[in-house]
């Protein structure tokens, strides 16, 4: 308050009086200002509200009495005063009719405040020293007409208290849940009672049947000394990354932190390094479901404001990028906080103070296009209102949200609240596909690379690693696509499935153990990403992305030797069948040869349809007799 009552004495110093009859009320007029220098507010008030009692068009009066209210946020006598400022003569001071829209938007009177907006705007000058109060005027015109659209066209929202077993009379916020909806992690501020600063830590719940047991605090490994929160756990369970502020291996303020489980343990955190934590405030954390994209708020120097969204993506070599601002689409002049970006990598949401809405923080989500922010949209009132809604979630299937909201009839102050999504606010649906990973001959787990990709558009969809205890992984992919998956672990054949998610219930796993065959001289594989044109030995283009994982596999063993195998259905005369195998298996071997491989290395055999693997008389066996194999012939 005192900052703003100084600034408007500095005005007062250039205030002109000429009117000999008014000379007594500017002699009490400038008694008044010296008493607000000195903070004596009661007494200044007093005497200002004499000289208008006495002089009821004294405009510095009733300015000076303006300002000192709605400095300390009486809000309603602020605007008696200005309004009168007004009423004398309207052109008298423009930073008046600031402070009048501003309180009519606190009343939610978003046409009166966009009237004294205009007002503002044709008083104020048009020069470079007011540019960026003419923008931040304009910016405020176009939030409050959102806001009487939004008003007069609500969305769908009912939301529901996620019960005693989630929420408690501490403060619950920033919730995460993996992909197949078995686990909800959050974080609760536990406050004290003994002047003790409060204290973030995690707790996590396990869904039984349709509902989440009682939140249990959990992973002394990451509930630490420090103040641990604003987490996210990796969609298939296996990772958590948090915030931690004032570690000894810190970077700044607060840092990022992962923690990976294998079996049923957590293991020690690692600090993400410099490419993603700076000396600055880096903090809320949300991981991608390919594992590999990590967006975060930091409040680092170059940004667009006070706070922004990053992202940073995890290599090959187990190294981050150095991170990156998301841009303008996303990020404002203001803050931006709690990102999460949904299971189907196509929409993030977020909230913003910047961004048009109802006031204070609200919940904004962006498409991204080809790897691009393209637009950002409100969630809409009453999702949104005119006090603070953070900390949003959106369920894999994208039916429903989860977000944190102060409201009566909580169990105490914030409370976690699902509702049920409106159409429009809805991304992609995904499903999740699970499994285990062994070695075929021992049945022992394999920690395997697995790779997802679109087979309409061979991009990589998603990647994981399966657990090296237990063998077991959970990825996420959108429904209605056909898929390539790739699996590879050193000392063994890669593995490779194709698979349609067209027409799958995405409430339900997509199951699929995978067998990794070791590299030993005999064992075989079929390749189940190789294709080729109807009745044609050419490859198709398909193909290129299998065919460049069997290129690096015989790149990383030198001395490994394969034949690769044709087989055909029985569709055809005998001798077509096995020229055109044996022509299948030669333009595999040709394109090995071109990447360089040595022609020593390779073979190439053609059966035709004398090795089938099931029956010819039905579509199925036919299409399973048709394949590609190799053999390991030499290592």
């Amino acid at each position: 308050m005192r900052k703003e009552i100084l600034l408007f004495i500095g005005l007062c110093l250039f205030v002109p009086f000429g009117i000999s009859a008014q000379s007594k009320a500017e002699k009490k007029f400038e008694r008044a200002v010296a008493m607000m220098a000195k903070t004596e507010y009661d007494k200044a008030e007093k005497l200002l509200l004499d000289i208008i009692s006495d002089h009821d068009d004294f405009q510095p009066a009733y300015l000076a009495l303006g300002e000192m209210y709605y400095a300390e946020k009486s809000f309603e006598k602020a605007k008696g005063m200005l309004l009168e400022v007004e009423r004398i003569d309207d052109k008298y001071d423009f930073n008046a009719y600031m402070k009048l829209s501003d309180i009519y938007s606190r009343e939610e009177k978003y046409d009166s405040a966009i009237v004294y907006l205009e007002k503002y705007l044709s008083l104020v000058p048009d020069s470079e020293r007011y540019a960026e109060r003419r923008e931040e005027a304009l910016h405020l015109i176009s939030c409050f007409r959102f806001r009487i659209e939004a008003l007069d066209n609500p969305v769908e929202f009912n939301p529901k208290n996620m019960g005693p077993n989630i929420n408690s009379e501490n403060n619950e916020y920033l919730p995460t849940m993996t992909a197949d909806r078995s686990e909800l992690l959050i974080t609760r501020q536990i406050l004290f009672n003994d002047g003790r600063q409060p204290e973030e830590d995690f707790y996590m719940s396990v869904r039984t049947e349709d509902e989440w047991d009682k939140a249990r605090k959990v992973f002394d490994v990451l509930n630490s000394e420090n103040n641990e929160g604003a987490g996210c756990i990796s969609p298939d369970g296996r990772f958590i990354y948090f915030t931690r502020c004032y570690a000894q291996d810190g970077l700044g303020s607060c840092d990022i932190y992962v923690s990976e489980r294998l079996g049923d343990k957590w293991g020690e955190p690692r600090n993400l390094g410099k490419n993603v934590n700076s000396p600055y405030w880096d903090a809320q954390p949300s991981i991608a479901s390919d594992g590999r994209t990590l967006f975060f708020v930091s409040n680092r120097e170059g940004g667009y404001g006070q706070s922004d969204i990053y992202y940073s993506y995890l290599q090959d070599n187990g190294e981050w990028t150095k991170a990156k601002n998301c841009g303008k689409v996303i990020n404002t002049k203001g803050k931006e906080l709690s990102p999460f970006i949904h299971p189907s990598n196509g929409r993030l949401y977020f909230a913003s103070d910047y961004h048009c809405g109802m006031g204070g923080m609200d919940i904004f989500y962006s498409v991204l296009d080809n790897g691009r922010f393209v637009s950002v949209e409100n969630m809409g009132y009453p999702i949104n209102t005119s006090a603070d809604e953070t900390s949003l979630v959106v369920s894999p299937l994208g039916d429903y949200a989860i977000y944190a909201s102060e409201r009566e009839g909580g169990y105490g102050g914030l409370d976690l609240y699902a509702f049920e999504l409106y159409d429009k606010a809805r991304p992609v649906a995904v499903t999740y596909m699970k499994g285990n990973v062994r070695d075929r001959e021992t049945g022992r787990a394999v920690k395997a690379r697995l790779q997802v990709r679109d087979l309409s558009t061979g991009r990589i969809a998603t990647e994981s690693v399966s657990d090296s205890v237990n063998g077991h992984y959970l990825i996420c992919l959108p429904i209605g696509k056909q898929y390539a998956l790739a699996a590879q672990s050193p000392s063994y054949m890669f593995h490779s499935e194709n698979f349609s998610l067209e027409g799958h219930n995405p409430e339900q796993a997509f199951e699929k153990d995978l067998e990794l065959v070791p590299i030993v001289v005999g064992n075989s594989v079929v390749l189940k990403n190789i294709f080729y044109a109807t009745d044609s030995y050419e490859l198709l283009e398909s193909s290129f992305v299998e065919l460049n994982t069997l290129v690096r596999l015989l790149e990383d063993n030198p001395t490994l030797s394969i034949v690769v195998e044709g087989h055909t259905d029985n569709q055809g005369s005998e001798q077509y069948n096995m020229t055109l195998s044996e022509k299948r298996a030669g333009a595999v071997v040709d394109y090995l040869k071109e990447k360089g491989i040595e022609s020593a290395r390779l073979q190439a055999k053609g059966y035709g349809f004398s090795r089938p693997l099931e029956t010819n008389d039905t579509e199925e066996g036919r299409a399973k007799n048709r394949r590609t194999e190799i053999k390991i012939t030499g290592k």
